[in-house]
């Protein structure tokens, strides 16, 4: 169990510190098209910044629900189709 946490806490620091330095991606937009953003951990580890387009989004990590890997299926609540290799960050 000790091998394990501490497994877990390198895991952990590597995320976090491959976030603080941000992660390029492709975000879907509108009509499923795709933009390249990045998405950067904030330094106080409080929110996540998403950068597309020139603008910078913040996003609370209080606000972030969980994420979703995969596909869903369309709804009211998720207005464009995503596939299997789509994860999806759900918000409160």
């Amino acid at each position: 169990a000790a091998r394990e946490t501490l497994a877990l806490k390198e895991l952990m620091k590597r995320f976090v510190q491959e976030m603080v330095h941000g992660r390029q991606l492709s975000v879907v937009v509108g009509a499923g098209r795709t933009e390249p953003c990045k998405l950067t951990l904030a330094p106080n580890l409080m929110y996540l910044q998403l950068e597309a387009s020139g603008t910078t989004h913040d996003i609370p990590l209080r606000s972030v629900k969980g994420i979703v890997p995969g596909k869903l299926p369309s709804s009211k609540l998720v207005p464009i189709e995503v596939d299997e290799l789509d994860d999806t960050l759900v918000l409160r």
